[in-house]
């Protein structure tokens, strides 16, 4: 996913996300829904007085839990390319963690280099030698459109 922002005059920021597995209201829901069930089934195996299969079930929801938080924070990764006058700045944000790189516009290229049968296409930025790659995250259609 692209969104396109033009911020002035000569001012571009460009974000890229990839297309997120669930977003965190499903995952709630999700979490939520299995829970429900778990605790159901629980209750009826209670009933017929299998208690040694409740604490499994209290680790499978933990385990659940987990997997879907981990599922939320990498859906949270996106990439900010702010283009201006004299600087591109490409900033890599997953969650809190913020990596940031700054070019000068005059001394850098942006590099596309297409697709071939074992290898997707590859978009970087390039700047005395030293080559880093935007948009890997994201499918080849967007890719191109980028």
């Amino acid at each position: 996913m692209i969104e396109h922002k033009q911020l002035g005059k000569e001012e571009h920021e460009v974000i890229i996300r990839p297309n997120p597995a669930m977003p965190w209201r499903l995952i709630k829901k999700v979490y939520l829904a299995f829970a429900g069930f778990i605790l159901i089934v629980a209750l009826i195996l209670s009933s017929f007085n299998i208690y040694l299969a409740i604490p499994f079930y209290g680790v499978e929801v933990l385990f659940l839990g987990y997997a879907l938080y981990i599922t939320a924070l990498k859906s949270s990764y996106f990439e900010r390319v702010t283009v201006d006058k004299y600087e591109i700045k490409v900033e890599f944000v997953n969650g809190k963690k913020v990596n940031q790189f700054d070019f000068v516009r005059e001394w850098s290229s942006f590099l596309f280099t297409p697709s071939t049968e074992t290898q997707p296409s590859e978009i970087s930025i390039s700047k005395s030698g030293k080559k880093l790659r935007i948009a890997q995250r994201i499918n080849e259609m967007d890719r191109k459109a980028l």
